[in-house]
């Protein structure tokens, strides 16, 4: 009987994780979702938020510099264009009483540079961090 609880226990804590995954496996951001920097540009930003169902009712903002540019449910990716250049790149959370704060970082972008960032969330806090999915 122990066993069969923590096996329960086990499975309801791992489902409720959440998991890093690759661009090529996650679905593409629908394009009502997609709100700026869609065009092709010299270099590329690929941003994918972990699958799983901790946080699954929670929507997160991309900000290019300054401006929104797509909503991410869990596991999904976007590309966007990036012109050569330092670039701010931020993530907020979309809630029913608004948006939560904002983590930034800036990140120099090359001709040809391939930049990609995860969204993930930790309880009730989140981060967007490099990543080699």
């Amino acid at each position: 009987m122990r066993v069969l609880i923590g096996a329960l226990l086990l499975g309801v804590i791992g489902g409720c994780s959440t998991s890093p995954i690759s661009a090529e496996n996650a679905d593409p951001v629908p394009a009502p979702r997609l709100y700026a920097f869609t065009e092709k540009s010299a270099a590329q930003l690929v941003v994918t938020r972990d699958s799983g169902i901790y946080g699954s009712e929670v929507r997160f903002i991309l900000h290019i510099d300054g401006k929104p540019a797509a909503e991410f449910h869990p596991g999904e990716v976007a590309r966007f264009g990036l012109a050569p250049g330092k670039h701010i790149l931020g993530v907020s959370k979309y809630m029913i009483f608004g948006h939560s704060r904002l983590i930034e970082s800036e990140v120099e972008v090359k001709p040809g540079d391939l930049v990609r960032r995860r969204i993930s969330q930790h309880g009730s806090s989140f981060s967007f961090t490099p990543t080699a999915y």
